[in-house]
């Protein structure tokens, strides 16, 4: 297949894909930025060239693929109508030491989310209560520990939690939750105070396309969609289905750059940086014969904070994502793309 050339005047990484939209395909032109914070530097910097982060064409998970959370979600799509803060974070309890319950989180300009950290505890006779939490240094924030789940033992009429189908806690025969670990993590405002609780899964990662509230934005893949429009995305495809930010982690109005970012617990000895977002602006223009320039300025729309995969002597890695979307020409060998920083608005 032809490929446009592709001239990147940037330090960042840009990768041009052709993907499937409503209409037809479209050329969406992708950049990622790459940043480090020096531990105890609380400032942001850019990532040397071999440091810069790829672009992933999928999910990648925690643990076993199909089972297990996201640990960093595909960047592939046309368009986000925001911008997604998601997180790959451990939980570290204040200065190291064991304590049976604390909170962690992150706040980046307005949005802010917290979690409640809990040791090992279990559910007490068929999920009547909950056992007192030992104490615990941390554990990682993936939607696993979280409360959700599936069970699989009448096919014909699963249980699910469709927020969180990875998770601990549903089950249709609560006494075979009896002595059973219960979920180490919890949103403070809905805490779990038995079988019976039925509270928003807490976390601050990546969720699935198949998870609520995506799974209902993404549209309707059916025999029909199959006979008459695959493999274009369906005509009740809405865009929104495209943001993969855990809930209480997207802006609609879309990160300008400058934004404060607090972490609470997230890296080792508890505690956490205090950031500002990287103003960066980024234009991205598509020539091709006989047609006008045509030249976006994208707004900024997926932020992912890393304190887990993070190189030696430094806090936080930092991943910044742009996108513009173009009709691509009949031709794409006969198209130049070009990549350019420009001056924060």
């Amino acid at each position: 297949m032809d490929s446009p050339r592709l001239q990147n005047d940037t330090e960042f990484l840009a990768e041009p894909r052709l993907l499937a939209g409503k209409q037809g395909e479209e050329l969406v032109v992708i950049v990622k930025a790459t940043f480090l914070a020096p531990r105890g530097s609380g400032e942001l910097e850019l990532a040397p060239a071999d440091g810069q982060r790829a672009i992933r064409g999928a999910d990648l998970p925690w643990g076993e693929p199909e089972k297990s959370s996201i640990k960093y979600p595909s960047d592939l799509c046309i368009s986000k109508p925001g911008t997604d803060v998601i997180v790959v974070a451990a939980a570290h309890a204040p200065e190291g030491r064991p304590v049976p319950t604390f909170d962690a989180g992150i706040r980046v300009g307005s949005l802010k989310k917290i979690v409640r950290v809990f040791g090992l505890r279990v559910w007490e006779s068929s999920g009547a209560g909950l056992s007192a939490p030992r104490p615990t240094t941390g554990i990682e924030l993936r939607y696993d520990y979280a409360w959700g789940g599936v069970d699989l033992s009448d096919p014909g009429q699963p249980l699910e939690e469709a927020r969180n189908p990875v998770g601990m806690g549903i089950v249709r025969d609560p006494s075979k939750l009896t002595h059973q670990p219960a979920p180490y993590i919890e949103d403070p405002a809905e805490p779990i105070r038995s079988a019976r609780s039925r509270p928003t899964p807490a976390g601050v990662g990546a969720i699935g396309r198949h998870w609520e509230p995506r799974r209902r934005l993404l549209g309707t893949y059916d025999a029909r969609w199959l006979e008459e429009r695959a493999p274009l995305l369906p005509d009740d495809h809405d865009e929104r289905g495209n943001l993969c930010a855990s809930p209480g982690l997207v802006s609609t109005t879309p990160l300008a750059g400058g934004e404060e970012v607090g972490l609470w617990h997230l890296t080792p000895g508890g505690g956490g940086p205090v950031l500002q977002l990287p103003k960066v602006r980024v234009s991205i223009t598509l020539t091709c014969k006989d047609r006008e320039p045509l030249r976006r300025t994208p707004p900024l729309d997926t932020v992912l904070v890393d304190t887990v995969n993070v190189a030696e002597g430094n806090d936080v890695l930092m991943e910044l994502c742009w996108r513009a979307a173009f009709k691509p020409p009949r031709r794409l060998k006969d198209a130049e793309l070009v990549v350019r920083e420009e001056a924060p608005s």
